[in-house]
């Protein structure tokens, strides 16, 4: 089966990844037939719980006072963040402004100000890095979030909240949480760090997934996609290989998927195995091929012939890693050619196809200037100069594994799900 490619998935993006060959548009159209609703990003059970419960609440708190509760939900996702880093957890947006203000907070009283103004704010900019920008997306597609503006939940997860969270914040809070409701309608609140009932109660909303109706709630959602999943039940049948394989790494790893594709066809599940084989092949070639393009982008001036010697002693005279099902899996021009140049160990063709596929991404991207071009010289004439890559040793390439296809995401949620009920 070959991968159609449309347009690039929005929510596949790896911050901090400048993609000079375009492989996001790749492993994300292989991953998304197999994990349709959660991102790169989206790989916390909490952070989905924070933004659950932060948009009922502001709705709540817009309903008094009339306005948009975006700088309600602001506030709160500023408070469990505070909360979170004084219980000693990690993972959550704004970590090292929250821990710099928190141990500045001595001084103060061991209070910090909680505000929707940019000065409070636990990212440069909280509105599109933080929970809103990041995990709102996702929840609609889980059917956690209703369509249109403002964002506001579905009836479901609204129902949801209000039974199993807003009783947990009632004990610090009042009934409803009607205290914290009024709170966050405010411009600006301080929040007392100490040990206190508030801040226990805040607390208790991340305690560990336990009852049976979270359980059943966040894994129909989340691992298994909500009620309009788009893989059409594939992805709750991917969970279920996943979760019957165990692993302690969230990463994906060829050996583990090849074990996952076995698994998928003992059940008859051929649609799976066949998709997590293609993920398979993709990978055999977008992560050497990743790593070699920024290890050309460090040899500007370079001879052809040099920097193929060089591949050559380093990586072997061919890469016998490439999976079969690549090249016819691969979507044209350049990425079946890169896979052929890889496996036969054409390293000239592979380097001039490298160069073609970063011109043509930059050109999709507004006609920028290629960062790597191979001169009627047969010279090297680099551009732009990414983060120093080292030739990975031939031994080490089968085991490379560079882009997440989406499966971290889905194993670190299902993986704290299964912990919660056990």
């Amino acid at each position: 089966m070959t991968i159609f490619l449309t347009d690039v998935d929005p929510r596949a993006r790896v911050k901090g990844s400048r993609d000079g060959l375009g492989a996001q548009a790749v492993w994300s159209a292989a991953g998304r037939p197999l994990i349709g609703n959660l991102t790169t990003v989206t790989d916390s059970l909490a952070g989905f719980t924070t933004l659950l419960v932060g948009l009922r609440l502001a709705e709540l708190a817009a309903a008094d006072k009339s306005e948009s509760p975006t700088d309600a939900f602001l506030i709160w996702e500023q408070m469990t963040a505070y909360v979170r880093h004084t219980c000693g957890q990690r993972g959550f947006f704004g970590r090292q402004r929250v821990a710099a203000r928190a141990a500045k907070a001595g001084s103060n009283g061991g209070k910090v100000q909680l505000s929707a103004q940019p000065e409070c704010q636990i990212l440069s900019n909280q509105r599109t890095d933080g929970l809103l920008g990041n995990y709102t997306a996702p929840a609609r597609a889980s059917g956690l979030v209703a369509p249109g503006t403002p964002t506001r939940l579905t009836p479901e997860a609204a129902a949801f909240v209000d039974d199993v969270h807003l009783p947990r914040l009632e004990a610090g809070w009042g009934k409803d949480a009607g205290r914290l409701v009024r709170e966050l309608g405010r411009d600006r609140v301080r929040f007392d760090l100490g040990a206190n009932e508030k801040r226990e109660a805040v607390a208790s909303i991340f305690s560990p997934v336990t009852s049976e109706r979270e359980i059943d709630f966040y894994r129909h959602h989340l691992v298994e996609g909500g009620p309009a999943d788009p893989t059409g039940g594939r992805q709750r049948r991917f969970a279920l290989l996943l979760e019957a394989r165990p692993t302690d790494s969230v990463w994906p790893s060829r050996p583990y998927l090849t074990a996952i594709a076995d698994d998928a066809e003992t059940r008859g599940w051929d649609d799976i195995a066949n998709l997590v084989r293609q993920v398979i092949a993709c990978e055999s070639v977008l992560a050497p091929a990743s790593l070699l393009f920024s290890y050309l982008l460090s040899r500007n001036g370079v001879g052809l012939d040099s920097v193929v010697a060089d591949l050559r002693a380093t990586c072997g005279e061919r890469l016998d890693s490439v999976d079969p099902l690549a090249a016819p899996t691969l979507p044209g021009p350049h990425w079946p050619r890169i896979a052929e140049a890889l496996h036969s160990g054409d390293y000239p063709q592979l380097i001039r196809m490298l160069a073609e596929r970063n011109g043509a991404v930059m050109r999709e991207r507004g006609g920028a200037l290629a960062w790597l071009e191979v001169t009627d010289q047969d010279r090297l004439r680099v551009r732009f100069r990414d983060e120093p890559a080292d030739l990975p040793d031939g031994d080490h390439i089968p085991e490379m594994w560079w882009y997440p296809y989406f499966i971290p995401s889905l194993v670190s949620v299902l993986t704290t799900i299964r912990k919660g009920a056990a």
